[in-house]
């Protein structure tokens, strides 16, 4: 009787130790909807990544992409984009990333409007990819690595929200180097700023 007992208890040890080791399984994060409005068309917003081949620094364009610019900027500071690599990188036209699950269809759980682009597609603008319908935007981003303008991959059109700061040899130098990699790029971290960032972090004025 006593060793049934002590098996019942070794057996029931056993159960609750694999209980405990199990975790919940892990995913992107999802969010129900579009995040309230928290930037103004007026103000300056600059972001940095952080990437496994550099960092690169651009400035946000609220007053052209006022929607594109929120939404990039919450995810930012929801810690989205940290860890994510660009999933597809077409030297000469484009590096994406932004998708969570790396299939290059992937979102954040969320679509809005695609405001239309307010100035020629160049290199070093930043861009939200869609699929040429309307509220299409998420959380997929694109660097412009060079002239799309009549390319068969913009065949309609996409949301400008930023550039690479101007002059900034650091910054275009992380660009040339996530457009010639032989192996996949990782965004490390990334950090939205309201205004200019700081001298000590190596960018100075804007």
């Amino acid at each position: 009787m006593r060793r049934v007992t002590i098996l019942g208890l070794a057996a029931l040890m056993l159960i609750v130790v694999a209980a405990c080791g199990e975790s919940e399984p892990e995913g992107p994060p999802v969010y129900d909807a579009y995040p309230p409005m928290e930037v103004e068309d007026q103000r300056g917003y600059s972001v940095t990544f952080t990437t496994s081949v550099g960092r690169i620094r651009f400035v946000m364009l609220p007053q052209e992409a006022l929607l594109a610019v929120n939404s990039f900027i919450f995810l930012i500071n929801e810690g989205y984009y940290d860890g994510l690599a660009f999933h597809r990188v077409v030297p000469g036209l484009f590096a994406e990333s932004g998708d969570a699950t790396g299939t290059g269809t992937g979102n954040a759980g969320y679509t809005f409007e695609v405001e239309p682009p307010q100035r020629p597609y160049a290199r070093g603008l930043i861009a939200l990819a869609n699929d040429g319908t309307p509220n299409s935007n998420g959380s997929r981003f694109f660097f412009i690595l060079g002239d799309l303008a009549g390319s068969a991959e913009a065949p309609h059109e996409y949301t400008i929200f930023g550039h690479v700061r101007e002059n900034h040899a650091v910054s275009w130098a992380t660009l040339d180097k996530i457009e010639a990699a032989e192996e996949e790029v990782t965004i490390l971290s990334t950090v939205a700023t309201e205004g200019c960032l700081p001298a000590w972090m190596g960018f100075g004025r804007c």
